[in-house]
């Protein structure tokens, strides 16, 4: 995933809500590795059952809208740095968020 990827999640979970309705899908239907540096808004609006798991970093409104899915962010295997103590996400983190969870392995700025 590349810094011009945004909304990344979005449609696909229209697109499941449009045929499941609110309730999404089952539990941990639908589990998605990324790699790299996510653009904006990485897992908006992501429904139940989508689970979106990225190895780098994410750039402002990661989880913009969750609405059940879950997000999971943690550094590139390969860095060099402690991640406790660095940031791998950007600003407003969460904006709209109604329900889901995330998992940072960092620090937001």
């Amino acid at each position: 995933i590349g810094n011009t990827d945004r909304s990344t999640g979005a449609m696909l979970s229209g697109v499941i809500a449009g045929k499941y309705g609110e309730k999404g899908l089952p539990e941990n239907t639908l589990n998605v590795k990324f790699k790299g540096s996510a653009g904006q808004s990485f897992g908006a609006f992501l429904v139940p059952g989508v689970n979106f798991n990225l190895e780098g970093e994410a750039n402002d409104y990661l989880g913009k809208g969750l609405s059940g899915g879950k997000i999971s962010l943690r550094p590139l295997i390969r860095s060099n740095f402690e991640a406790e103590n660095n940031i791998i996400a950007g600003n407003t983190l969460l904006y709209g968020a109604t329900s889901g969870e995330v998992y940072i392995n960092g620090h937001a700025q």
